[in-house]
């Protein structure tokens, strides 16, 4: 990706020829290791003109402290503050008065909790008041819960990724008028799916990382990418499961390898899955026994401990 570097050129950004040319313009690109790092600059640029505004909140937190307000009017005075004191560019501000739109796509995205252990949101504290104290039921259905309360139609023999990526939900209260494909609903759910019209949504799911954590990593990929109707249908270890297991196709009418199964739908969604994979695993060798002193081969501006720049 980059270049390794001479001692002379450590005033000069890193790049790389490729994208150079077709960015045709200044760029400083780095390898990175870790991914808070990464979560913690991305979020310092996106909330700049934030910073001082904990200030302000603290501030306006602690006088309603000491005023005894309610719990409502203190969120209504931090509200009001926040709004009345945030800082935009110049260029947001035009964006919100001619009312243009701040982002688009061609493309909608949706999330996947395909996960056993993803979060979930608690159900509206009015509702939640009315149900027995013992009930357990108290989170809102989420993607997965739907998918795996799809109807049982031979048409929704698919798996996780394809069901939220060809299909969206809707609420049997909505009334839908004309619509370009037909609306079925869920077996249990008050919801109701319907096809999409346009393009198939771009799926998110939760990542774990194949070298560190095996079981997570794959009961991830056989809940994204296997047709199931239970998370009881996965046998564990859920690795040994998708290496050797096998289950009943219903379209072919025979038993079939999970494995296989699993790689023919990734595929749709991954096209570069055995690339992306050998990446993945060299990067994750690397980030074990990288060195400091390996690393100043690639970053040009290193602290004067390096071994090139006390030369």
């Amino acid at each position: 990706m980059i270049h390794k570097r001479e001692p002379n050129a450590r005033w000069v950004n890193q790049y790389n020829e490729e994208i150079l040319r077709a960015w045709n313009a200044n760029m400083d690109i780095q390898f990175v290791l870790d991914p808070y790092a990464c979560a913690k600059y991305l979020m310092s640029y996106t909330t700049k003109p934030e910073r001082e505004m904990s200030l302000l909140l603290e501030a306006t937190h602690k006088e309603c402290r000491e005023g005894n307000m309610t719990v409502r009017e203190e969120m209504k005075k931090l509200t009001g503050t926040f709004f009345n004191h945030r800082q935009v560019s110049v260029q947001e501000a035009i964006y919100r008065a001619t009312k243009m739109p701040l982002t688009y796509s061609s493309r909608g995205f949706v999330f996947i909790p395909a996960h056993s252990n993803s979060c979930k949101f608690l159900k509206p504290h009015n509702i939640l008041k009315e149900m027995d104290p013992d009930d357990q039921n108290i989170y809102m259905s989420n993607l997965a819960d739907k998918y795996f309360d799809r109807p049982n139609d031979p048409e929704f023999d698919i798996c996780m990724a394809d069901f939220a990526s060809e299909y969206e939900i809707v609420s049997i209260n909505k009334n839908v008028k004309n619509p370009k494909t037909p609306i079925k609903r869920l077996q249990t759910l008050n919801f109701a799916v319907k096809k999409r019209v346009n393009r198939n949504a771009i799926i998110r799911y939760p990542y774990f990382n194949r070298e560190t954590d095996k079981e997570n990593y794959f009961e991830n990929l056989l809940c994204l990418y296997l047709p199931i109707r239970s998370r009881d249908d996965l046998k564990k270890p859920y690795e040994l499961f998708y290496q050797t297991g096998e289950i009943f196709d219903n379209r072919q009418q025979c038993n079939v390898k999970v494995k296989d199964v699993v790689h023919e739908n990734r595929r749709k969604f991954e096209t570069n899955i055995k690339e992306t994979g050998e990446a993945e695993s060299l990067f994750n060798q690397l980030s074990l026994t990288l060195k400091d002193n390996d690393w100043a081969e690639i970053v040009a501006n290193k602290q004067s401990n390096n071994i090139w720049s006390t030369e």
